[in-house]
């Protein structure tokens, strides 16, 4: 395969955050990807204004990788010890790096699992992109789901900031 359609590097950039994206051009469409560019700046600004977050105060860097359930297999197997792909993995930092940037950590989506849940469940595939991002996002900031109580908080400022970008709630 030439190289230039194994994927591409994008850097999403404001006053509050920088987003370094690696897609795999042949299992990410770019019509997915600019829709998911296009509300970037709304989303970011719902997540850190609705979890009350500090951060936003520094500059933020979240790295994103869009690649297939084979990479996403490997990862969850390598550090989670399960043997299957899932449609997001979140691995947190809160390094600071050298231009004085907190370096939240690192997001991995699968475009089969993602596609294939958007048709099971029929949900809109940007949406659901966008839901599986604010998750990633808000695990990176310390929020989990492995207790009752902890999922419940976690679903609820899912679902706020998702009414707030007019996108329905995905647990319905």
């Amino acid at each position: 395969m030439n190289k230039l359609n194994q994927g591409y590097y994008k850097i999403w950039k404001n006053d509050f955050y920088t987003i370094e994206a690696n897609i795999v051009r042949s299992l990410w469409e770019d019509k997915y990807i600019k829709s998911f560019e296009k509300r970037l700046n709304k989303i970011i600004l719902e997540i850190f204004e609705n979890s009350k977050n500090t951060l936003l105060e520094n500059n933020i860097l979240i790295s994103i990788l869009f690649t297939g359930d084979k990479k996403v297999a490997e990862l969850n197997n390598y550090y989670r010890k399960i043997h299957k792909p899932t449609n997001v993995l979140s691995f947190p930092s809160k390094e600071i790096n050298n231009r004085n940037e907190i370096f939240l950590g690192d997001i991995v989506f699968s475009s089969q699992t993602i596609i294939e849940e958007a048709k099971t469940d029929n949900k809109n595939l940007e949406d659901h992109l966008i839901h599986l991002f604010i998750h990633g996002v808000l695990h990176l900031l310390g929020y989990d789901h492995q207790k009752e109580h902890d999922a419940h908080i976690m679903e609820s400022l899912e679902i706020k900031i998702l009414k707030n970008l007019k996108i329905d709630n995905p647990y319905n």
